[in-house]
């Protein structure tokens, strides 16, 4: 399943691309890294930010390009993708975050209590990201709870960003 994020793209480095990433959303991807990385960022950065892992195996940076809400100061990404594999316990991520880079401590969640009301945050925060997850809000304003146990199912979590720098 691949990854929910605005227009899917979560996706690795333009050099090591997913075997079932298009050429198209591969292109996508890397003008979104680019336009992230420059003075135009305030195109996208209210709603995506840029996440760099290091692979265990390969050793290579992937800087994947994801949506995010905030929330009481940290940044919640909602994602199936594979790159939260490469995240090591005790070990800080790299963010560019608003064209700047920064670096954050992370939680990965995935159990539906605590995912549910961060669910309704990112919802509401970036309505475009419900469509690619397959999560909506019902009319109460709360999250589909049988659409987003499908989404658990296969793989769906939340990714908690807490950023070290306190000037964001």
């Amino acid at each position: 399943m691949r990854d929910p994020e605005v227009l899917a793209m979560s996706s690795p480095a333009p050099t090591t691309p997913a075997p079932t990433q298009s050429r198209l959303q591969r292109s996508w991807d890397a003008t979104v890294r680019y336009l992230l990385r420059s003075r135009l960022h305030r195109i996208f950065s209210g709603k995506l930010l840029i996440i760099t892992v290091v692979g265990r195996k390969t050793g290579r940076e992937y800087a994947n390009p994801v949506g995010y809400a905030s929330y009481e100061g940290d940044l919640l990404v909602g994602t199936a993708a594979r790159w939260r594999r490469n995240l090591r316990d005790g070990e800080s991520v790299r963010v560019t975050l608003r064209g700047r880079e920064i670096r954050a401590d992370w939680e990965v969640i995935t159990e539906e209590e605590p995912i549910v009301e961060l669910y309704r945050i990112i919802l509401e925060q970036n309505p475009v990201h419900g469509r690619f997850a397959g999560i909506s809000l019902d009319a109460d304003g709360s999250v589909n709870r049988a659409q987003l146990r499908a989404a658990l199912a296969g793989g769906t979590a939340v990714v908690r960003l807490r950023p070290r720098d306190a000037s964001r």
